[in-house]
């Protein structure tokens, strides 16, 4: 078990820090630098979310962002695997590793409800366990340079619903597109805190039909 990593991510906007723990799956594990849990995999509920009284709040990933070392666009599971240092120990004397996290390499993570948000509907539904809702960009968003680094999760959510020629799920088991959705993957990331300002609400309002709960 390798020592853990604080991680950057984004939540409403706003850059913030994360500490992940444990993980329900063997290679979220692995990938998130925490401890296997596989009990934690039975936590209430895949899919769900706390407006179906559910434990888990969402956690949006991607799998295929841009890549790149000082590449502002870089996000995703590809960009941390492509910096060469996802198997390593998240050491302090590992400054390869350490390095490629603070410029860029990292998962960067999009965090949903959060304590600083000014609705209390959603601060109060913060939750240190996610349910993760893993994006696929598709061959023509690739092409066209619109697999962007995203940092808000309606924006996230609409562009799933809107754009599906642009963003889909994934299958984790096959790697193949899928409704977008709860990809079965459960992380306890505790939230350190924010880097810049207070997330206090989200970039957009909620487009019709974009998954997101009710009010």
């Amino acid at each position: 078990m390798g020592r853990r990593a604080v991680r950057q991510g984004f939540d409403a906007g706003q850059p913030i820090v994360y500490l992940s723990t444990d993980a329900g799956q063997p290679l979220t594990a692995v990938l998130e630098r925490s401890t296997f849990v596989p009990a934690l995999n039975e936590a209430a509920f895949n899919g769900g979310d706390d407006f179906l009284g559910s434990a888990r709040e969402r956690l949006f990933g991607f799998i295929n962002g841009q890549t790149g070392e000082g590449n502002k666009q870089a996000q995703g599971f590809q960009n941390l695997v492509l910096d060469g240092h996802a198997a390593e120990d998240a050491s302090a004397e590992n400054t390869g590793l350490i390095n490629a996290l603070k410029n860029g390499g990292d998962l960067l993570n999009v965090f949903g409800d959060f304590p600083t948000l000014a609705s209390p509907r959603h601060a109060d539904a913060y939750s240190p366990l996610w349910d993760a809702q893993l994006g696929l960009w598709t061959e023509k968003a690739i092409k066209e340079g619109l697999n962007k680094r995203q940092i808000d999760e309606n924006q996230v959510f609409n562009l799933a619903a809107t754009r599906p020629d642009l963003l889909t799920g994934v299958n984790p088991a096959t790697g193949e597109p899928t409704k977008y959705g709860a990809a079965g993957v459960d992380i306890n990331c505790a939230v350190i805190g924010f880097t810049a300002k207070a997330p206090t609400a989200n970039l957009e309002e909620p487009a019709p039909n974009s998954q997101f709960p009710p009010r």
